[in-house]
């Protein structure tokens, strides 16, 4: 397998993983809006282990990267659209919940901050990686 399709695989699984939690702890924020520092906490800690095994196919593909012959253009593409829908269903989530309820909308606002950030952490790292190639 080529270096390349590793930063995209990595991409994916960190950006639709990191969404999944952060969407869940927004519910989660919205039922129990006092219990917010550990709900943070938990947060955190599924996201590092979320970035396990990312970081493993980042490093590996590191490793292979000068042996690299694909086209970039496709796994770019890949890559960018992945991080799109992602941030559209992070953001379609935080206005749902805020026209609802609007006593814990600074809270939604920072989970929706913190997690676009996340999610788009390892994606940034692989077309860093796939442009430096």
């Amino acid at each position: 397998m080529d270096a390349i399709y590793l930063f995209v695989i990595a991409a994916v699984i960190a950006s639709f993983g990191i969404t999944i939690v952060v969407r869940s702890t927004m519910d989660k924020v919205m039922e129990t809006p006092e219990k917010l520092a550990s709900l943070q906490s938990r947060l955190f800690i599924f996201v590092a282990l979320i970035e396990v095994v990312p970081l493993i196919l980042i490093v590996i593909g590191f490793m292979y990267l000068m042996d690299s012959t694909v086209n970039a253009i496709l796994p770019l593409g890949v890559v960018i659209l992945s991080v799109l829908v992602n941030f559209i269903s992070l953001f379609v989530k935080k206005n749902e919940l805020i026209s609802h309820e609007s006593h814990v909308q600074n809270s939604l606002n920072t989970l929706f901050m913190i997690g676009t950030v996340l999610m788009a952490a390892i994606p940034l790292v692989a077309v860093v990686a796939i442009m430096v190639r």
